[in-house]
């Protein structure tokens, strides 16, 4: 009994070794920039882009307590 269990347990860590260690699964570009989710090739818009959001973030509490006074 406990050799049947051993056995489907080995068996398993072997096929989900397999499955694991598939190349084919993910295709990813080994280049530089392609693990963010905008370009940073136009830098005078990446820049333009970067102060609006983070002014925007710092700047609504302000806003807010602004409009409530």
């Amino acid at each position: 009994m406990y050799a049947n269990v051993f056995a489907r347990s080995a068996l398993r860590s072997r096929v989900a070794g397999r499955q694991l260690a598939r190349s084919d699964l993910f295709h990813f570009e080994n280049t530089n920039g392609q693990n963010i989710p905008f370009k940073t090739t136009n830098r005078v818009g990446l820049a333009v882009k970067m102060t609006l959001y983070l002014g925007l973030g710092f700047g609504a509490p302000f806003l807010g307590a602004a409009w409530q006074l």
